[in-house]
């Protein structure tokens, strides 16, 4: 069958448009397994110190970390103390960037005037480096080595960054679905 070259083209270009790109970019469960860390594993924390904190307070904040899930993030009231209603944390992320967000959010909503507030600890993973390819929360992480591994293939993890939920399915719409979040996403497939 011979076909022109505007037809070639143009049915060339249908594919390109239409075929899904995304599983070819995410992480396979081996490939996920190597790039999350353990959902037991040691978390570290790094306290911001602010000057508003007392030496007291910041042993406190030292003394969170080995309770918190990873990521975690807690944020102050400057001059409002670490006991004050407006202090917020945010716990079990799948990055930094949203604890913290979550965290100066919901403490700027219940601090009572004066400056705004600021983080002074997030934590992390032992070991975290900025800019790895996947981040899941303590939960998700579990969820990937048990519930996800177990599963038969296909097998979709979704994820929310914006609230640390995640959802599992045979297809991204259904792994989206039990995410359950405007935002979920597609982060593993296998």
């Amino acid at each position: 069958m011979f076909l022109s070259w505007k037809t070639a083209l143009a049915g060339a270009l249908a594919v390109c448009v239409t075929a899904p790109v995304l599983a070819q970019d995410l992480p396979n469960l081996r490939d996920a397994r190597r790039l999350v860390f353990a959902e037991r594993g040691e978390v570290e924390g790094e306290v911001i110190p602010h000057e508003s904190l007392s030496e007291g307070e910041i042993a406190i904040l030292n003394q969170i970390v080995a309770t918190q899930r990873y990521y975690a993030a807690v944020a102050i009231a400057p001059g409002q103390g670490l006991a004050s209603e407006a202090t917020m944390a945010a716990a079990n992320y799948h990055d930094e960037e949203n604890a913290r967000r979550v965290a100066l959010d919901g403490c700027n909503s219940a601090r009572t005037g004066g400056d705004e507030c600021v983080v002074v600890l997030v934590i992390r993973p032992e070991g975290w480096e900025p800019g790895r390819d996947l981040q899941l929360n303590t939960d998700a992480t579990a969820a990937l080595r048990g519930d996800f591994r177990r599963m038969g293939r296909p097998r979709v993890m979704a994820i929310s960054d914006l609230t640390g939920l995640w959802g599992i399915g045979e297809t991204e719409d259904v792994a989206i679905a039990a995410c359950a979040q405007d935002d979920c996403r597609a982060v593993v497939i296998d």
